[in-house]
């Protein structure tokens, strides 16, 4: 496992501790026990197994891999490899399974004693990061193929069941929506709700057809987060001069069923011929699902108007 993964991210702030459980790595780095486990630590070739929240001084959490539903996994290296280790990668060889540790670090200590590069401009070198990790096992090197496949279906599972579950929110939210504004809207059986404005020509979008169509996205609330329309754009305070600049706002080609885009916009598409105008209200797992992506908050509903310009 690259320990990168862990300080690309961040973890939430624990109760405080006495300070007879701090210890230290032969590097120095020091962190918090907050609570004991059993066994052995884990010995060369073997993986430590661990969950981890972090969150920074500003109460924001930047990931929790218990939410996420997936743990990570780092193999230990032989000892001649000790020297050379960061302080994390020590710490991992001294915890085994069922304890609970957490440490701090300024953003500028994590990114240059760690990660090796400057703080990236766009955060706050003063924030402190917090990390709080749990050991979940310590698994051998003969035992771990078995051990990840049980993981993975452990986390379908996850996956499938909260999928199920915030489709049923999002459906009530979508409807309850739609039924306090007098909306009359068409059903898809994946819980698109859509409004047909204007009738186009011609048959359907299909699977594979390069399309090119106007769009507007905003929340339920109203927010608007993205417009292929400059005067939209304009009126909803999205202008971007450098977009601009390089004829951003445009039609945007899509081929259905195959360019990166959410799920839910190659079935809106599917429903549109050449021409036609719609709103489609798209269920949080058809978008982007529990992530958050680009200030859109995770497990948010999202509204389009789309209109088909081509079919080509």
């Amino acid at each position: 496992m690259r320990i990168s993964v862990i300080l690309a991210a961040g973890v939430a702030l624990l109760a405080a501790c006495s300070q007879s459980a701090i210890r230290e790595t032969p590097s120095g780095f020091k962190f918090t026990v907050v609570k004991e486990g059993t066994g052995e630590t884990a010995r060369p070739t073997q993986y430590v197994v661990f969950n981890f929240r972090v969150t920074d001084s500003q109460d924001s959490m930047w990931i929790d891999t218990y939410d996420r539903g997936y743990p990570e996994f780092a193999r230990i290296q032989d000892s001649s490899a000790i020297d050379h280790e960061d302080g994390i990668t020590q710490m991992l060889r001294m915890l085994s399974k069922g304890d609970s540790v957490t440490f701090s670090l300024t953003l500028t200590e994590l990114f240059h004693e760690f990660a090796r590069q400057p703080v990236p401009p766009h955060l706050d070198s003063s924030l402190v990061v917090t990390y709080a990790i749990s050991i979940r096992d310590v698994v051998k090197q003969e035992d771990f193929a078995a051990y990840q496949n049980q993981v993975e279906q452990e986390y379908y599972e996850f996956m499938n069941r909260n999928a199920t579950e915030q489709l049923g929110k999002d459906t009530v939210a979508i409807d309850s929506f739609l039924a306090e504004r007098n909306i009359v809207a068409q059903k898809l059986p994946s819980g698109i709700r859509y409004v047909i404005h204007k009738q186009g020509s011609g048959p359907l979008a299909q699977p594979g057809q390069a399309v090119l169509v106007d769009y507007a996205g905003y929340l339920l609330d109203g927010t608007y987060f993205d417009t292929s329309d400059k005067a939209t754009a304009q009126a909803k305070g999205l202008f971007d001069a450098r977009r601009d600049a390089q004829n951003g706002y445009q039609p945007y080609e899509v081929v259905i069923d195959q360019s990166s885009v959410i799920e839910g916009w190659h079935e809106a598409l599917k429903q549109l011929n050449e021409g036609a105008e719609g709103t489609f209200y798209i269920p949080s797992g058809l978008a982007y699902g529990p992530q958050a992506f680009s200030g859109i908050k995770a497990n948010s509903i999202l509204v389009f108007d789309l209109k088909m310009v081509d079919i080509k």
